[in-house]
């Protein structure tokens, strides 16, 4: 009797044991990455750090303007004439003022005009800023000369006018907020039509500037070179 005894206590301590077992085990949902220790996620919330309003093409370069750059930029492709074809070009305007140089620039042609003491420099065709991202019009100046610069986007990521980094090998700042004559080697059409949304050869679409004046980059390094700070710069639609 004391063996049975012994055994059916041994049981019944078993059987308690693993009832004990199964009250400390409780069923917890799986908690997400990030998820507190009650199993609530953590909400991760990202405010974005915005520049002021953007009003123009691009922001001030980013890199100190150098006789030459301080790093290697991204290799440019040359100018292919497809970059470099324009549609007819329009007539030549009388110079605005009679002395000095003065460059000149038709919204409505989409061309500029350099003059010396009101005879014509040169001239070539440019692109101007779209519909809705203008080119101002009145009269300015050359406020600084840039070469070998990266301009960076206003806008930020997921706006429908961010861009990314871009390399501008010259560049001539005509108003304050960014507007600048520049050179623009990825764009394709220059002179009348160049502004507004228009279809290329191989079926894709290109628009106008974010306000900035655009031309390829011999004709930006003649600018360069033939204008001096100060140099006024008049725009008309």
């Amino acid at each position: 009797m004391s063996a049975k005894r012994h055994r059916c206590v041994g049981f019944l301590l078993f059987v308690v044991l693993l009832m004990a077992l199964a009250a400390c085990g409780t069923n917890q949902p799986p908690r997400e990455p990030g998820a507190a220790s009650t199993g609530t996620p953590i909400a991760q919330k990202w405010t974005p750090i915005l520049s002021p309003t953007p009003t123009s093409c691009s922001t001030t370069p980013t890199a100190t303007p150098t006789p030459a750059p301080t790093a290697t930029p991204t290799p440019i492709p040359s100018p292919s004439p497809q970059r470099t074809t324009t549609s007819t070009k329009p007539g030549v305007p009388p110079a605005p003022l009679p002395t000095g140089k003065v460059i000149l620039v038709s919204l409505s042609g989409q061309w500029l005009y350099a003059y010396g003491n009101s005879a014509l420099a040169f001239d070539n065709a440019v692109e101007t800023g779209r519909p809705d991202l203008p080119t101002p019009t009145g009269t300015f100046s050359v406020l600084e000369k840039l070469r070998d610069v990266t301009f960076t986007s206003p806008w930020p990521p997921g706006s429908p006018y961010y861009y990314e980094p871009t390399f501008i090998n010259y560049a001539l700042l005509f108003k304050s907020g960014g507007y600048f004559l520049h050179d623009a080697w990825w764009h394709v059409k220059f002179g009348p039509g160049g502004n507004v949304p228009h279809q290329l050869p191989d079926g894709s679409w290109e628009t106008g500037s974010h306000g900035c004046v655009g031309m390829p980059i011999p004709d930006a390094r003649r600018l360069y070179d033939w204008a001096p700070v100060g140099t006024p710069v008049i725009i008309r639609d």
